[in-house]
């Protein structure tokens, strides 16, 4: 079983298709918006799609007051990191990690940074070399921004 890593150039629908419901209601409507200046690479076994993410060059849909407050960030230019989805059979194979290794290749000097919801991913984001720079200080629904220098 060869898994492939690739950027989707023409057919965003075959990545959108894999994500949760709630995600592709956020993303589908906006990707014309956003698709000038953001790429999809995922990973491919056998032809069937199995994890994926965006990156974004200059903004990024849904962006909640905490991420608008870094925003900033895009100025320095750092792209950011959106919408990582490995599909649930394939999980536990460190496909997310190999799939950032893969984004950091691709492009070797270039900065990343991302906003989770869940503070579960920190550890696995620190894991994959992301540094910590802020933390909401909302009492329900909190947020952390983690970013990457090479």
């Amino acid at each position: 079983m060869e898994i492939e890593f690739n950027k989707i150039a023409n057919s965003p629908a075959q990545f959108f298709n894999i994500l949760p419901q709630d995600w592709q209601d956020i993303i589908v409507p906006q990707w014309d918006k956003f698709k000038n200046s953001s790429s999809i690479y995922v990973f491919k076994e056998n032809e069937e799609l199995i994890a994926g993410g965006i990156v974004f060059e200059n903004g990024h849909p849904n962006r909640t007051s905490f991420e608008k407050k870094h925003q900033y960030l895009y100025t320095e230019n750092y792209f950011y990191i959106g919408f990582v989805w490995v599909i649930p059979s394939k999980r536990n194979q460190q496909l997310a990690s190999k799939w950032l290794s893969e984004i950091k290749k691709t492009a070797i000097n270039q900065k990343f940074w991302l906003v989770i919801e869940e503070e579960s991913l920190k550890y696995f984001y620190q894991k994959n070399d992301f540094k910590l720079i802020a933390e909401s200080d909302a009492k329900n629904n909190k947020e952390w921004v983690l970013t990457y220098i090479p």
